[in-house]
């Protein structure tokens, strides 16, 4: 078959054939006999081969170094080519998302626009300083769109930087909610991090009569689903946040960091709150940490005793000194109803058989001035008395 033919046929022309066999991709072999190339069935062939191999991404030289090694590995092109089009595509994303939010402004004035283009150029800037100076410029004043700067907090992976950008987008309240919402349930476990800590930024620095309702429930919403993360980082942020909303939901989490996470105290703390404002967990956590103080390791019962520990006695809660009596008919304060649990669980620990359980027991029923510190025994069994 001559050129013109296998040209026509094939959808590759005549000029390209000519390139392949220039740079040796192809060879045919056969001419007539008036010297004009012959294609057969094996050169016509590769020619479909080498098209099949561009279609995919493939450059010319790295069709060649395919076809000239009989070994090479499909497989692990094939995938290299799917992580290469990933990238493009997530480029492209990137510049679409870029070109629709400026398009979203509706400026019509050329210098607003150029202004503030430039501040949303500033924030996608690889000097860290750029981006912090952009957060703390336009930021707050209002000149970069909300979208556009909370794309800008999901992104950014420098410390002081996105604590600028969390705080410039807190300044904006409840309009940026519905953007970190979305991050929040990111594939990247990095973005998701960043948009819980924006959305607790957001709750607690906007004043209860500006967040409304329906605002506070898409945070909630959000960090309920996280409670449930497969990363243990961001179950536990997502934890705390919720703690700040009075979210029953964070409990479980909270109970299991307080008796085995990293941040023991702080969870310590969080709980420690919910009793003593009487939430509807209140007797849920109560029972936990009686069950915990029983547990026959000395470690998890240690752990029950700092969350005890955390709770106010009657009177520091209702701002009396410790000891005080509380006076007639004066209110309870919340949660009244299980502090005497607590202290009977501090007087248990106080005899604990570990040193370490009933020392520090003993030293915090001491601070409450607890006259109860002798029931079961005189005092710890680890005093020497």
């Amino acid at each position: 078959m001559l050129i013109g033919e296998v040209a026509r046929r094939s959808g590759v022309s005549a000029r390209m054939l000519r390139h392949y066999e220039s740079i040796g991709l192809l060879a045919p072999d056969q001419r007539t006999a008036a010297g004009y190339r012959r294609y057969s069935d094996a050169d016509i062939g590769r020619i479909f081969h080498i098209e099949g191999l561009r279609k995919l991404g493939m450059s010319l030289t790295e069709v060649g170094e395919v076809l000239a090694d009989p070994n090479f590995d499909a497989g692990g092109l094939l995938r290299d080519l799917i992580a290469q089009t990933r990238q493009r595509i997530a480029s492209e994303q990137r510049l679409l998302d870029h070109l629709e939010r400026v398009d979203r402004l509706g400026r019509t004035d050329s210098e607003a626009l150029l202004w503030t283009v430039d501040l949303m150029r500033s924030l996608e800037s690889a000097d860290v300083i750029q981006r912090h100076k952009a957060a703390l410029g336009g930021g707050v004043d209002g000149s970069v769109p909300i979208e556009a700067l909370s794309a800008a907090v999901l992104d950014e992976p420098e410390l002081n930087a996105a604590g600028a950008m969390r705080w410039a987008l807190a300044q904006a309240g409840p309009a940026a909610i519905a953007h970190l919402v979305d991050g929040a349930d990111d594939v990247s476990a990095e973005v998701r991090l960043r948009a819980i800590r924006a959305l607790d930024e957001i709750s607690r620095t906007t004043a209860a009569d500006e967040l409304a309702p329906e605002s506070a429930e898409l945070i909630r919403g959000a960090l309920r689903r996280r409670l449930e993360d497969e990363d243990d980082e961001v179950r536990s942020l997502s934890a705390f946040a919720a703690a700040g909303l009075d979210d029953p939901a964070a409990v479980p989490e909270l109970l299991a960091i307080a008796m085995t996470g990293p941040r023991d105290i702080e969870a310590a703390e969080a709980l420690a709150g919910y009793v003593t404002r009487g939430c509807s967990s209140a007797a849920a956590i109560m029972s936990e940490l009686a069950r915990a103080a029983g547990s026959p390791r000395a470690v998890e019962r240690f752990r029950a005793l700092q969350v005890l520990i955390e709770i106010p006695d009657g009177q520091a809660a209702a701002g009396h000194p410790p000891g005080a009596e509380h006076p007639p008919g004066a209110e309870h304060p919340p949660g009244a109803e299980h502090r005497a649990l607590v202290s009977d669980l501090l007087v248990r620990l106080a005899h604990d058989e570990s040193r370490e359980v009933a020392a520090t027991a003993t030293a915090e029923l001491r601070r409450r001035g607890s006259g109860r510190l002798g029931e079961g025994g005189s005092g710890s069994p680890h005093s020497g008395g």
